[in-house]
């Protein structure tokens, strides 16, 4: 009978780990988005200062950067040493669509950037960096009432499906 009653204690707390894990999820989506857009705006700001040119900015922003900022200009510069063999635009848009923790919204406002970059001028580069930067944050916050409104349901869902189980069990 211990054993039983132990047995239906883990599935009972497997299930609530499993909706707390569900909304952490949330949670990890919208900080990678936030993060997102604060590399976005440390590279609006080096342009704004220096005006660089693209390797420098992208090697300041892999320095600066962090999270999935950090992976993309730190891919980036290394790309930068291959361009014979692929452009930057196709390249940053390689490296956002593996940005998986983006979700695909955030990679698809993101990809087209690399157009932009290290091809127009300064002022154009700046715009098109706070336009995504924007964008970003807007799906950030929205990503965040997400979190708040649905993390407690799939904490509930979590919870109560453990318990389901545990009825079923004993």
């Amino acid at each position: 009978m211990m054993v039983r009653l132990i047995g239906a204690a883990l599935v009972a707390a497997g299930g609530g780990w499993m909706g707390i894990q569900a909304a952490a999820g949330l949670r990890r989506r919208a900080r990678a988005l936030r993060q997102m857009a604060a590399g976005l705006a440390l590279l609006e700001g080096e342009l704004e200062l220096d005006a660089p040119p693209l390797p420098q900015l992208m090697t300041r922003g892999a320095g600066l950067g962090q999270g999935p900022a950090k992976e993309l200009f730190q891919g980036c510069v290394q790309g930068l040493d291959h361009l014979d063999q692929e452009g930057f635009a196709p390249l940053w848009r390689r490296l956002a669509g593996g940005l998986d923790e983006l979700g695909p919204e955030g990679q698809a406002v993101l990809a087209p950037l690399g157009d932009a970059l290290g091809r127009y001028d300064i002022q154009r580069q700046q715009e098109a960096l706070a336009a995504v930067r924007r964008r970003l944050e807007e799906l950030a916050g929205a990503q965040e009432a997400d979190s708040r409104r649905q993390g407690r349901v799939y904490q509930a869902l979590g919870l109560s499906g453990g318990a389901f189980l545990v009825i079923l069990l004993l």
